[in-house]
């Protein structure tokens, strides 16, 4: 973070530090050998475990993000020990994004990590759980892809492929280890962290008592993409002189309303096959009776006479399965 703040005051390599950034670093460079009094515990599983758990966390700010994984096992005796097993993190990029993307970006970290880990441990792992303290990214998450704007959806859709085994829950902040890793922590008080080392105390408790996962869906932030519908004029017959190509022009149309809907490999390239072209057709007759008679197909829809000033009075119109 202390780089990152030297990037964005352009400050080069070979320039003096500024007085604050002077104070800053000199403090930084006190408590770095007391990172050399930690000890960690390479035991991260309890001895004779019958059930093995893996909880991930993720968390972001505007200076960094990342994500933790710990690993939960309980013994025949019901012991239950949680240890950190992994992190990660990155700097934010310079380019600014909202606190939700931001949040999801520390989501695709944790995916990833979580993903590596399986695949590196090599052990039957009874559940797995990811967390994050951002309801808008939660919301994301358990969405489809294609609902939010592209940016989101691109990351959702691969949180979602690498995460498909785990179930993802909301955590308060407060309880979130990985809000250590966002916001940095002084190295003098990362060894008595146990928030950090052991993860959220309640993780060694019963589930009954751990946060639950009801929270507020946000109403707004969303990124929903919007599609826009482009709406033919009233009477698009008047713009063709020849039935056929007015046909034609309307099967494309038709289908690719029905391909946007699909995914691409199912999705029809050729021409227009008869049924299109019928279809079709049918589409245009309804076009034109809705032009010209649109208070006889409301009368008939709502089983009333058509007035007597119709012109389809005396022909006994009515409404088949298709058309009028």
């Amino acid at each position: 973070m202390f780089l990152k703040k030297l990037w964005q005051d352009k400050i080069h390599w070979y320039e003096p530090l500024s007085s604050h950034f002077q104070q800053e670093w000199d403090q930084l460079l006190q408590t770095i050998p007391t990172l050399l009094t930690l000890r960690i515990n390479r035991k991260v599983i309890g001895l004779n475990a019958i059930n093995i758990q893996i909880y991930g966390f993720c968390d972001s700010t505007e200076q960094a993000y990342g994500a933790c994984l710990y690993i939960r096992s309980t013994d025949s005796n019901n012991k239950t020990s949680c240890e950190l097993l992994c992190f990660t993190s990155k700097m934010a990029p310079l380019k600014q994004l909202t606190i939700p993307r931001f949040e999801l970006c520390a989501a695709i970290l944790l995916a990833k990590l979580y993903n590596k880990a399986i695949r590196a441990l090599n052990i039957i792992v009874n559940e797995s759980q990811l967390w994050t303290d951002s309801s808008i990214a939660l919301t994301w998450i358990q969405g489809p892809p294609k609902r939010w704007k592209t940016f989101v959806g691109n990351r959702v859709a691969l949180i979602q492929e690498e995460t498909a085994s785990a179930t993802r829950r909301h955590v308060p902040t407060q309880s979130n280890p990985a809000d250590l890793i966002s916001t940095g922590v002084d190295p003098t008080s990362l060894s008595s962290a146990t928030l950090w080392w052991k993860g959220p105390q309640w993780l060694t408790q019963e589930p009954s008592s751990w946060p639950t996962t009801n929270f507020n869906n946000p109403a707004e932030n969303l990124e929903i993409k919007i599609v826009h519908v482009a709406q033919l004029p009233e009477d698009i017959t008047q713009r063709f002189s020849k039935l056929n190509r007015l046909v034609r022009v309307v099967a494309y149309c038709r289908r690719f309303t029905t391909s946007c809907r699909q995914p691409k490999a199912t999705r029809q390239t050729t021409t227009p096959t008869t049924q299109d072209l019928d279809e079709a057709l049918t589409c245009c007759v309804k076009m034109v009776q809705q032009i010209s008679y649109p208070q006889e197909i409301k009368d008939l829809k709502e089983q009333q006479r058509i007035v007597a000033t119709s012109s389809l009075k005396t022909l006994h119109p009515f409404i088949d399965r298709k058309i009028l």
